[in-house]
């Protein structure tokens, strides 16, 4: 590792994000919690996650994760604004100035209303860049197991909600069931109103399922993505065209999806001059932040102060807000005391 390289150096960089899922419930149940609460009922224990790999590892953690099921009387505006508040305050304290989050909860739309949920987020975010300086959009999330139908409908949504911040369209879920070509009509929804299109690919499945999402949907962005070192016509494809790769390696890990950090193609993948970024998927899931996941990338992969700036352009170059992101950038932030 690079000299002088330590956490806390890492920290002090300015960062920006462009994959991390707000987890609602798990903030809101850890909101309950701090609030007072009546004790919620712990789940039903289900196989240890490590016994799985991949998607179905992901569903036991998220499910392990939440500690059973949030009261509907929980998901009120003010507490999704709060968990909001909450996510861009912890990415402020690692000067994260920067931040895309992703949501798409099927609890809270329902409860809530797509758009009340979004407007929720967004006075969260105003909040946030009121007292931190951190620039943020949201990003939709469309969930494949749901379906072409409420795909589009979500989408007609989202695409109404820029007022809300709402600066792009996320597909994610079960890939081998749900393949793309389902969600054309959503991912065009999208992108006539101006927003961004990422898809989650390239990690459950192989390089395949990158090329499928970049020209039936048109992604401009990949959430992961990392499999595409598999393919190096691929790789030449995403580096010709500037696609970027949103990387989040500890999810990787845990997911059984990569063996070590050291067998992780990040490295690699950079080497060859793709636009790849650095993330944390879902932080209080997995215990991590961006600064842990850059410092872990540097110790582990022997990556540079000036490889992780390298990085942070690409992400700012490829966020979907891209003035917001520049100017986040060029002013420092008022750090979380």
């Amino acid at each position: 590792m690079e000299p002088g390289i330590t956490r806390e150096a890492v920290r002090e960089l300015p960062k920006a994000e462009l994959h991390v899922h707000l987890e609602t419930s798990l903030r809101l149940r850890h909101l309950a919690q701090a609030q007072h609460a009546p004790s919620l009922a712990e789940p039903y224990l289900v196989s240890d996650p490590q016994r799985y790999v991949g998607y179905d590892r992901l569903r036991r953690l998220r499910y392990l994760g939440r500690a059973g099921k949030v009261p509907d009387r929980v998901y009120t505006h003010g507490n999704v604004a709060q968990v909001a508040y909450e996510l861009l305050r912890e990415a402020a304290a690692e000067n994260v100035r920067y931040v895309e989050i992703r949501v798409g909860g099927r609890r809270g739309f329902a409860l809530l209303g797509v758009r009340g949920m979004l407007e929720a987020i967004a006075e969260g975010r105003a909040r946030a860049e009121a007292e931190f300086g951190v620039r943020s959009g949201t990003v939709v999330t469309l969930v494949r197991e749901r379906g072409p139908e409420h795909a589009a409908e979500v989408a007609e949504i989202a695409a109404s909600c820029v007022d809300c911040g709402v600066v792009g369209l996320d597909v994610a879920g079960d890939e081998e069931n749900f393949p793309p070509a389902l969600f054309v009509r959503a991912c065009e929804v999208a992108r006539e109103a101006g927003l961004g299109i990422t898809v989650h690919a390239g990690e459950f499945s192989g390089p395949a399922s990158v090329w499928t999402i970049i020209y039936q949907l048109g992604a401009t962005r990949i959430g992961h993505g990392f499999r595409a070192v598999e393919d190096p016509e691929l790789v030449a494809y995403l580096r010709e065209h500037r696609i970027a790769l949103e990387i989040c390696p500890t999810s990787n890990l845990r997911l059984g999806l990569v063996g070590s950090w050291r067998e992780h193609p990040l490295r690699a993948l950079y080497d060859a001059g793709v636009r790849v970024t650095i993330n944390s998927d879902d932080p209080l899931l997995l215990r991590t932040n961006l600064t842990a996941e850059m410092y872990t990338a540097c110790r582990e992969l022997g990556f540079t102060l000036d490889d992780l700036r390298t990085m942070t352009r690409y992400a700012v170059e490829a966020a979907f807000d891209r003035k917001a992101a520049l100017a986040a950038l060029a002013v420092p932030s008022a750090r979380p005391s």
